[in-house]
């Protein structure tokens, strides 16, 4: 079909200035048109002729069938399609000059009146109303004989014509008329349907005429204009062209507002008075116009946009010329293309404007007098030759076609007839991108002169390229009005020719290969085809294209079976017709570099005709939506195709399905013509068969596609039948209507949602029937008649099972209901695969208001089955669902289906006296094995608040649903729970880790106190974990040895059970650490919080758990949380000390200066933090922390008391023997200070923290408690001195490292002597006898 609407439009062939190339027809004895037949003129007619006095014309109204010939007063009406109807009207006795048919306009006439015959006499011009009746065949369309029924009217309306003999009257098609007086001015006829106040009914405007004349009398009027000789009307660009008769032509333009007293605009736009001296500087060899010869001007033919937007008008010369003429400029015509053409039929008419111009584009050559004796040969630009002219005194032009009435001597006519050479200029194309118009030319001789010529058929559409057009449109006629009667002509196609070249008795082989090389072998098989599957009827037969008789058959049908090549690889380039060749210009043609396929002239022949047959209706709109008055909305439905171009289609349809059916021959024995492979070809010889399965099923989806389309029709003529408006209107939703309105033939034939369409109308046609009380069976065998594979065993099922639900719904025994529904759902399961979402949707629907639930899910979860066996949606939902994948329709479709159970379970839980929904029931819905329902059950319950229910579930997709992407914290946490359930501790472990550690990027997710919580408890599972793998691996252990011989299994059970163990301990040890980092980190957040100005920085730690450096280089360091740095040092074992004495010393002295408690508020920090820290050496230096203490106690020597230092470190839970080690060190480095003052202040301290230490030591071995802390000295960790110098004091002593201490009393109190400190020196005596008198 695109290959076809690609063919160029007039303009485009006529890019030139001038051309004259006529092609040698083959046969070369073919006609462009042949003459059928002449209807003589009755003898009435001759009668009323001899009785003329003064004048004779006639004329041809092809819209009506009629001829019109005027007698001097009279008027006759024949009927030349059956040469019997013959109306007179003699009813005024003035002389009738002219004679137009126009369109009535719209409001004045009744419906019955189609036209106007505008007569015009001396005296007055008056309107006869004109109805016509074409007839219909049974099939709906024009009868292609009899010519109808006419009817005069005498309407009453007319004008005087002041004396102005109309020469001329033309018609517009909303209703303008226009008349050309002797006088050179132009009037129109205005009417309407009554007398206004200001205005007759009937009224003669002058249009031409200036203001002053209105006061000029006749007689005293020195200028007239040149008289008119035609007119003609161009409505869809609203011009009219009027041909004066000094050979010019003037253009008024239609549009804008009225214009003086007129209906309308009317506005002189160009005049071209030199068309003569325009043709000849465009075309040397044009030689009318001169003195010899001047120009005459036959004829004007309006050329319509949907043949050419940019050419408008034709005027065919006394030569024989054709001058093409342009309202528009040269460079728009220049880029005008087939597709712009096309397009501007829907928009010419609200696009039309006044013309820019008005010039000769393009001047045709005439074809010689005899061109089927000497072929004109083509023109040659520059050339002054001229070339031999015609002498033309009527012609025809329309489409492409042009006959031209040739004087061939007094008694007859030549009828030279001119039409493109479509297979020449698709040659040409092929070759460069623009090609010039070729065209086939021939003369035949008719009896007597010529009045008229026109198309039988006026409204039909035609088209340049008759290859297109011979399976879709008529042929075209044109009846020839002469002085002997009116002589039908048949144009002659490409296929005419084909049939006429192959009825001959011998047709020679060399005139086949003459045909194909002309037209290809593609176009020559689809001629076979278009032969050989003609219509059998008759009437349409005789309008497009008879079959012919039976050596036309044969004929036909011996070249596309020998003849129509064979499929083969593209790298083959065979040369030789009807040996394997195929060559091919149409779609399969491919290049030799590809080395594809490409199918037979036969296959691509049938491609052609089938896309050339499916034309007419394929883009067309199988149905339409029509509104009532009133609504906005479409309430019903009607055919958007003309039920008689159904019909035409379908017999083509059935003739080509006939023709396949009947020839098994349609695809050859691949054994015994195997394609043959180039000398060259790189693919071996079995490869070959390759060519025949592709040709094989490319044929199979054709005859399908023709199948189907077939049944399409019948379809939509029994929809027509069955009273398509009612059964939309009553049956239809809203939706469905909208749904249906506009879609295409195609889509209704090659798209699943078309064939769902058509089987929702059937479903609505039965239902619609149904209400009529028609039987289902016979509904069903008039469906399986007519449309066999849009109404299948399904459907008989289907609608079966709908009428038993019917039944049921009527019936008042609960018993006889139920029995129903059970066969319902019997039927319905066997078809459930084939059922539409919505079909189930509807049918659980009316199972739930039986009361017969459980049948509804049984169906609905059938339907999923059934639909998707390979379980493609399951794949989908596994692969992430992906975008644009083709499994999506089936999960939606499963979706769908498993929706309408868990409405139904919805239901049933919001009713008050319905059963609380449990495990138990829901175990018993059919299809439990089925994942993708298990999900969206166990969806429906967590949305609903059943999260217990789902965990009363044993199923096997229980754990894989709550394990699935994406991994929400509430899923997590009912898998763990899940599992606590199911007493798999370890795997309870692993989530509980995972709902820790997750990150959370949710405002309201886990918190980090839930995350030390989930690491608790899974620090809790897995050594339960651990607990009852170990007890299985020793009972394992145990039954091994006591059976002595081990199963070959049981080694690898005790293998499996230590990696096992191995696995869970080390969780155990990650989580541990993990949980130690957590509550750093949680430390970290309380002390942000307590400080405020820090939300943003505490809110970031709920997010997830941080590992060390992440928490010291983005929070600790940072914010200068010392205690959270000391306490990462201590987690991480970090050791840098003198860092960690600069952070003590920050500490300490921060709370001296910060708080007014100062030594007392140091104690209190120290102790905090120690309890934390110790006995981290790297977080908690003793020996640091005690220096720090000392020179602090120096510092305040009003504030210390004896025991700060010592006190401070103990209840930091530092052990006494740690912290009496750190300040003796610390005595003896400060007795080696330079400053010797300054050692003393610190010896001195040191000597009574030592004593004080001893003291409380020693009170706490006898039981007391000088702390008030409740510190036992038993339960510290002794030193290794304390242990080595443990006497016989039992547990108390074991805590005193009782030599240590009295040697270290005894050099204090040597060195108190020496600094003359008598009261230390008495202090520590004291102490020291105290020792030795307890120990």
């Amino acid at each position: 079909m695109q290959t076809d609407l690609k063919f160029p439009v007039v303009s485009e062939l006529l890019h030139a200035s001038a051309s004259g190339d006529y092609e040698t027809p083959v046969p070369r004895d073919w006609q462009v048109v042949t003459k059928q037949r002449l209807i003589p003129l009755p003898d009435a007619l001759f009668e009323q002729y001899d009785l003329l006095e003064c004048r004779c014309f006639m004329g041809l109204f092809p819209e009506i069938k009629r001829a019109w010939i005027t007698v001097d007063h009279r008027l006759f009406l024949w009927n030349y399609e059956d040469e019997s109807d013959f109306y007179s009207f003699e009813d005024q006795e003035q002389i009738i000059v002219s004679v137009a048919l126009v369109r009535p306009r719209p409001g004045v006439f009744v419906d019955a009146i189609k036209y106007v015959l505008a007569v015009a006499t001396p005296l007055e011009v008056f309107l006869l109303g004109v109805g016509y009746d074409a007839g219909s065949s049974p099939a709906g369309g024009r009868l292609a004989g009899g010519g109808g029924s006419v009817t005069l009217y005498a309407t009453q309306i007319s004008v005087p014509a002041d004396g102005v003999a109309m020469t001329s009257i033309a018609g517009s098609d909303d209703g303008r008329i226009f008349m050309s007086g002797n006088d050179g001015a132009l009037y129109e006829f205005v009417y309407q349907a009554a007398d206004g106040w200001l205005t007759k009914k009937a009224r003669k405007v002058n249009l031409t005429s200036s203001f002053v004349s209105y006061f000029v009398p006749t007689f005293l009027a020195t200028h007239h204009d040149t008289s008119a000789l035609s007119m003609a009307v161009d409505n869809d660009r609203m011009l009219l062209y009027v041909l004066l008769q000094d050979a010019s032509i003037k253009v008024f333009w239609l549009g804008g507002s009225s214009s003086g007293a007129g209906s309308g605009g009317f506005q002189l736009a160009h005049h071209h008075r030199s068309i003569g001296n325009s043709a000849a500087l465009l075309c040397p060899q044009f030689n009318e116009g001169t003195d010899s010869a001047p120009l005459e001007i036959v004829s004007m033919h309006v050329i319509p946009p949907t043949e050419s937007r940019t050419l408008s008008l034709v005027a065919i010369t006394g030569g024989g010329c054709r001058l093409y003429f342009s309202t528009v400029s040269r460079m728009q015509r220049f880029y005008e293309t087939g597709a712009a053409a096309a397009a501007a039929a829907a928009t010419a008419a609200s696009s039309a404007r006044q013309p820019e111009v008005f010039e000769i584009a393009h001047v045709r050559l005439p074809p010689e007098p005899q061109p089927t004796l000497a072929a004109a040969g083509p023109l040659l630009q520059g050339s002054r030759v001229p070339r031999q002219m015609l002498s033309v005194h009527t012609a025809f032009y329309r489409n492409g076609t042009a006959l031209l009435a040739h004087a061939w001597n007094e008694d007859h006519d030549s009828i030279v007839g001119a039409a493109p050479a479509c297979a020449q200029i698709l040659a040409r194309i092929a070759k460069q991108p623009r090609a010039a118009l070729s065209e086939l030319s021939s003369a035949a001789r008719i009896e007597g002169r010529t009045w008229a010529i026109a198309e039988t058929d006026s409204a039909a559409d035609g088209a340049l390229n008759d290859l297109a057009t011979v399976s879709c449109a008529p042929v075209r006629s044109f009846a020839v009005l002469t002085n002997a009667g009116v002589t039908v002509l048949e144009k002659q196609r490409p296929v005419d020719m084909f049939r006429m070249l192959i009825a001959q008795p011998a047709v020679q082989e060399a005139q086949i290969k003459e045909f194909v090389a002309t037209f290809s072998l593609d176009e020559t098989c689809a001629m076979c085809f278009t032969i050989l599957c003609a219509p059998s009827d008759g009437a349409l037969a005789r309008r497009h294209v008879p079959g012919g008789g039976m050596q036309v058959l044969g004929a036909a049908r011996r070249i596309l079976f020998e003849h129509g090549g064979l499929p083969h690889f593209a790298e083959a380039s065979p040369s030789s017709f009807g040996a394997g060749a195929g060559a091919s210009d149409g779609g399969g043609a491919m290049s030799a570099a590809s080395e594809r396929i490409v199918l037979s002239g036969r296959h691509e022949g049938l491609a052609i005709y089938l896309a050339r047959v499916l034309y007419p209706v394929w883009k067309q709109p199988a149905a339409v939506g029509k509104k009532e008055r009133g609504s906005t909305e479409a309430t019903r439905l009607d055919l958007g195709i003309p039920i008689h171009r159904l019909m035409e289609v379908q017999d083509r349809l059935r003739g080509l399905l006939h023709f396949i059916n009947n020839n098994q021959r349609f695809v050859p024995d691949q054994l015994n013509q195997m394609p043959i492979q180039p000398a060259n070809s790189s693919r071996p010889a079995a490869d070959a068969a390759a060519c025949w399965r592709a040709e094989s099923e490319s044929l199979g989806a054709l005859y399908e596609l023709t199948l189907h389309a077939a049944e399409a029709i019948s379809f939509l003529c029994l929809l027509a039948d069955f009273n398509l408006p009612a059964i939309s209107e009553r049956s239809l939703t809203d939706a469905q209507r909208k749904s249906f309105a506009g879609t295409a033939f195609s889509d209704l034939v090659c798209t699943d949602g078309g064939r769902a369409m058509c089987r929702d109308l059937i479903l609505a046609l039965i239902s619609s029937q149904l209400k009529q009380n028609a039987s289902i069976d016979s509904i069903s065998d008039v469906l399986g008649q007519r449309c066999g594979t849009l109404f299948s065993a399904a459907d008989v099922a289907l609608y079966k099972a709908l009428e038993a639900l019917k039944l049921a719904g009527d019936s008042d025994e609960g018993a006889e209901a139920a029995a129903l529904g059970a066969g319902a759902l019997e039927l319905l399961t066997g078809i459930a695969g084939s059922l539409a979402a919505a079909q189930v949707r509807e049918i659980c629907a009316s199972f739930e208001a039986l009361g017969q639930g459980s049948a509804a899910a049984s169906l609905a979860l059938a339907c999923a089955a059934q639909s998707d066996p390979h379980d493609a949606a399951v794949a989908f939902w596994g692969d992430g669902a992906p975008a644009n994948d083709p499994r999506e329709a089936a999960y939606r479709k499963r979706m769908d289906c498993y929706r309408c159970v868990i409405e139904l379970l919805d239901k049933r839980r919001l009713a008050a006296a319905g059963p609380p929904l449990d495990a138990k029931s829901l175990a018993a819905l059919p299809s439990t094995a089925d994942a993708l329902f298990q999900f969206a059950l166990y969806d429906w319950l967590l949305e609903t608040g059943q999260a217990a229910v789902l965990f009363q579930l044993h199923g096997p997709f229980v754990e894989q649903y709550l394990s699935l992407e994406p991994h929400t914290a509430a899923k997590s946490d009912m898998l763990w729970h899940y599992y606590i359930h199911e007493n798999q501790f370890g795997k309870a472990s692993l989530v509980q880790r995972g709902l820790a550690c997750a990150p959370d990027d949710e405002p309201d997710g886990i918190d980090l106190a839930r995350r030390i919580e989930y690491l608790s408890l899974s620090i809790g599972n897995c050594k339960i974990a651990v607990d009852a793998a170990r007890s299985r691996q020793q009972k394992q252990t145990q039954t091994q040895t006591q059976q002595r011989t081990a199963r070959p299994s049981a080694a690898g059970d005790l293998a499996s059970e230590a990696d096992e163990i191995n696995e869970l301990a080390t969780m155990l040890r990650e989580s541990e650490d993990q949980l130690e980092i957590a509550q750093v980190q949680l430390a970290m957040q309380q002390q942000l919080r307590s400080l405020g100005g820090h939300d943003a920085a505490a809110a970031a730690l709920d997010r997830r758990l941080f590992t060390v450096t992440e928490l010291y280089d983005g929070f600790a360091e940072p914010l200068r949380l010392w205690d959270a740095v000391l306490q990462l040092f201590k987690v991480s074992n970090h050791d840098d000390p003198a860092f960690v004495s600069d952070i003590w010393q920050t500490i300490a002295r921060t709370a001296v200066d910060a708080d007014a408690g100062g030594l007392v508020a140091v104690a209190s920090r120290v102790e905090r933090l120690g309890r934390r820290l110790y006995p981290s050496p790297a977080a908690f230096p003793v020996a640091r922390v005690a220096r720090i203490l000392v020179g602090l106690a120096r510092e305040r020597p009003r504030e210390y008391v004896p025991g700060f230092v010592g006190n401070t470190l103990v209840r930091a839970a530092v052990p006494r023997w740690a912290a009496f080690e750190a300040l003796h060190a610390l005595y003896l480095g400060a007795s080696l200070d330079a400053d010797a003052a300054s050692a003393q202040a610190t010896v001195d301290l040191v000597a009574r923290e030592v004593a004080a230490l001893a003291t409380a030591w020693i009170e706490c071995a006898q039981g007391a408690d000088p702390l008030g802390e409740g510190f036992d000295p038993l339960a510290e960790s002794s030193s290794p001195a304390a242990s080595a110098s443990a006497g016989n004091g039992g547990a108390s002593r074991a805590a005193l490292p009782l030599v240590a201490v009295d040697e270290a009393l005894s050099q204090y109190i040597i060195n108190a002597t020496l600094a003359n400190n008598a009261e230390l020196k008495n202090e520590l005596q004291r102490v020291q006898a105290h020792i030795r008198q307890a120990f």
